[in-house]
């Protein structure tokens, strides 16, 4: 099939199926340290018509309901209006501990909720444990003096993460259906 009919025949089966593509946000996770002040980003890439309605948030020991109301802090996004809808920018949300002591122990874990299309970014899961003596740990990434370590991914959406391999196949087999039905 030409390169042409292809794109066509996937906009005819988005267009019939009320698919809604997921976009091109990437959620990355990273702690740095700078003395003893520890800070966790959760670092948000999309474009300025994503940031619409999209909430950036980090939550502790929560790794199956993990949200907004659920989170030690959140930040709403909204449109930039001097960036066109296809600009790229990021967004950050930084928690700081500034003196880490045993109560930051922990799970900690970035998430992102866009509201059009509807999709839940879910980033790595980093570990904190501290000592009494308020030395600390972080697992889930490297981290040295002043550098950051940074976990990104993709699309997680809550059923888990779809690969554009993955993804490429589905719709192979959704426009092998269409063309099925239609010869029916």
């Amino acid at each position: 099939m030409a390169s042409g009919r292809g794109c066509w025949a996937l906009a005819t089966l988005l267009a019939i199926v009320d698919i809604e593509l997921g976009g091109c946000m990437r959620l990355f996770s990273s702690a740095s340290q700078q003395g003893k002040r520890l800070s966790l980003t959760c670092t948000l890439r999309h474009t300025n018509e994503e940031a619409e309605g999209a909430i950036v948030f980090l939550c502790k020991d929560r790794p199956s309901d993990c949200s907004p109301e659920t989170s030690l802090e959140h930040l709403s996004l909204r449109r930039s209006p001097e960036m066109d809808g296809a600009s790229e920018r990021s967004s950050q949300l930084v928690f700081t501990i500034t003196e880490a002591t045993p109560s930051a122990n922990g799970t900690y874990q970035c998430c992102a909720k866009s509201q059009t299309p509807e999709i839940l970014l879910q980033g790595h899961f980093l570990s904190v444990s501290v000592t009494e003596t308020g030395n600390y740990t972080v697992t889930g990434g490297k981290l040295t003096g002043q550098q950051e370590s940074s976990h990104g991914n993709g699309p997680l959406h809550s059923k888990g993460p779809l690969s554009p391999s993955v993804l490429q196949e589905v719709w192979v087999m959704l426009a092998t259906s269409l063309m099925v039905l239609q010869a029916l």
